[in-house]
Formats: C-alpha cells, structure tokens, sequence
C-alpha cells in the first residue's frame, strides 16, 4: 500500500487498513436513521458522549453501525457550524485506521435535520468497562500491557496528523469484535496550525474532563500534543492501578496526586492493581517501565514530556520483553523475539 505521504511514521507503516485521506462517506438521510436506531428508542441507546447519545443502527442490510445524536437544543444557530460539524469534518479528513473508531458516513450538512455522524459498532464497551465494571473479569496485566501500547499507537497516529484530542481517557477507547482498543469520541478534538504557517484562526478555549486535563492547559495557545500526553499518564495509572482518575472514596480522590509520590520515591509495588499485579520478574519490570512513563508523561513542563510515539517505543519493548522472557521459559519452545520495527500492524493486530 501507498504510506500516508503527509505523516509516515516509523510505527505506520505496512498496515493495509491504514489508507490515505479523501475516501468516500456515505450520506444517510436521517429518516434512515431515525428507522435504524428504531426512532432513536432507548433500546437501541449505547451510551453517551461529548456532544450527545450514541445509538445502534443496522444499516446497508443489517450492517450494525454507530449513531450519535445531538440534543436538539444544541444545534448551531445563524447558520454558524455545530460541534458536530467540526467533529463530523475532522473525523472525515482522517484517515482510516484500525486504531481509530472510523467514520462511515454521516446525514448532509444542508437541511432542516440535525446532523448525525455513522461510525463503526464498537460491541465490547470500552477500556473504562474493562478496568471499572464489576461484573466484567478483570484483566491481568499482560491484557493491560497491550491495550495500553495499542491505544498509545492511536494517539501518536493521531498526533502525527496535528490532531489533539483532548479527551483522552479510558471511556474513549472502545473495544471492538477483537476486544481491541480504539481510540474514540473526537468532539474536543482539534487540529493544530502548521508550526510558522499563516493560519489565522483562534483556538477554542480549553476543554477535557476533570481527573485528566492537563493543568498547565489554562489558555487556548496551550494547546497542543503534550496536553494529550498528559492524559495518557494518568489513563496509565488507571491501568496500573485500577483506581478511578477521581474517587472521592480515596483520600486524596486525585489518582495523580496519590501515586506522584510513590512515582517519585520508586515505590511502584503500592501502584499495582491487586487484582492484576505482575506475576514474575519480566512482569515486575514491564509494570515498572509503564510506571516510570506515566511519571514522565505527567511533568509539570509540557515541554518535559515524551511525545506519545516515544510512549509507544517504551511499552513496545516492555511488552517485548516480557514476551521474550516467558519465551524463553517453555521448554523446547525457544524462539526468536520480536523484531524492533515499529509498524501500525505490528500494534493494531494485538
């Protein structure tokens, strides 16, 4: 396949789901909708997000997809574009990706009905169920190790086109068929002017959820992939330690300020999960590299932050090497590890 010519990247190459800009969108008119969603009744309901509910449509011949609908005292007024405008044109100018929860479609800007986005069917909830719902298994560490690497992999994706999320948490990364995450919900999201272009155009004023906002965001010119970063430490720690970003049944109830002095004095053994802690060695020191990462991503300096594709390169060797060791303890079963390319497929597959 052609590479993406504007943001190649040493993890995205020879994926053949990852295609170029400018594909096609279906436009559904919204009494297709409105049939599919079975008149948006609370059956069909799956959730809600930044700008609205989220219902599940069979569509195309009992193809199921993804609606969200805007409460209808939100719609844009004059003539002036809606969030969902502004989120349904950014999630069109992206590329396709596995790691992303895609765009199919979406109904015309023009006309008297709202306009509603058609995204892919994540079935499995998302990795905040995962971590946070009783009446789901919890996942050892190695499972967590993975979606974490995999949703790392989508945000330095992301981050590569000049996109900020800037709502980056567990309940945004939705698991699809293969229980594998993907990064969702870009109604925050905002791309970033070319660094010395002309863009004139002012940035929205700062935004996220409270528990992951990066607090030096205080401006909108704050914006910008490390605000990102920021998040992806404390959904780190989430995963760590399966403690909520805020618990007001904890003392503090900020997940970041009770770990920050374990991070800072070494005492990564109290961040572990005790439904998840590492079961040996190689897992102790994966565990304790995904700590020492979270630390990092959450510096007080924007600027002493790793970019998320460096994030990616830590856990990629931090799973590698667990997966290497337990290799190594099968008898008669020695292989080679993995080798160090880091490739879309090489994530998007795990």
């Amino acid at each position: 396949m052609r590479p993406l010519a504007c943001c190649k990247s040493s993890y995205q190459e020879e994926d053949e789901e990852v295609q170029t800009r400018g594909q096609k969108h279906r436009v559904f008119t919204y009494e297709e909708i409105h049939a599919a969603t079975s008149g948006f009744s609370a059956s069909a309901l799956l959730g809600r997000g930044s700008h609205g509910s989220v219902y599940r449509a069979s569509l195309d011949q009992g193809r199921l997809l993804a609606a969200a609908k805007l409460p209808s005292l939100a719609f844009a007024s004059s003539g002036s574009p809606s969030a969902t405008d502004a989120e349904i044109d950014l999630l069109s100018s992206l590329p396709r990706s596995p790691l992303f929860v895609n765009l199919v479609g979406a109904t015309p800007a023009s006309g008297p009905s709202p306009r509603i986005p058609v995204v892919d069917l994540m079935p499995h909830g998302s990795l905040y169920d995962l971590l946070h719902d009783p009446l789901r298994p919890s996942p050892p560490f190695s499972h967590r190790l993975r979606l974490a690497l995999r949703s790392a992999a989508a945000l330095a994706q992301l981050h590569s086109l000049r996109v900020v999320h800037r709502d980056v948490k567990p309940a945004n990364l939705l698991l699809d068929a293969k229980g594998r995450t993907r990064l969702a919900d870009f109604g925050l999201a905002i791309r970033l002017p070319l660094p010395g272009g002309d863009e004139d155009r002012s940035l929205p004023p700062p935004a996220g959820t409270m528990g992951y906002l990066d607090p030096g965001y205080v401006r909108p010119v704050d914006a910008s992939t490390r605000t990102d970063v920021y998040s992806f430490g404390v959904l780190l720690l989430e995963v760590l330690s399966g403690r909520e970003a805020i618990d007001v049944e904890y003392s503090p109830p900020s997940l970041v300020d009770w770990a920050t002095p374990l991070l800072e004095e070494g005492r990564f053994e109290e961040l572990w999960d005790p439904r998840a802690a590492p079961e040996d060695r190689s897992e102790e020191e994966a565990a304790r590299a995904v700590a020492e990462v979270a630390g990092r991503c959450l510096a007080p300096a924007a600027g002493d932050r790793p970019s998320m594709a460096e994030v990616v390169t830590v856990l990629r060797a931090a799973n590698r090497r667990r997966l290497w060791r337990w290799a190594l303890r099968r008898p008669g079963k020695r292989s080679r590890p993995p080798n160090g390319r880091n490739s879309v497929s090489d994530v998007a597959g795990s």
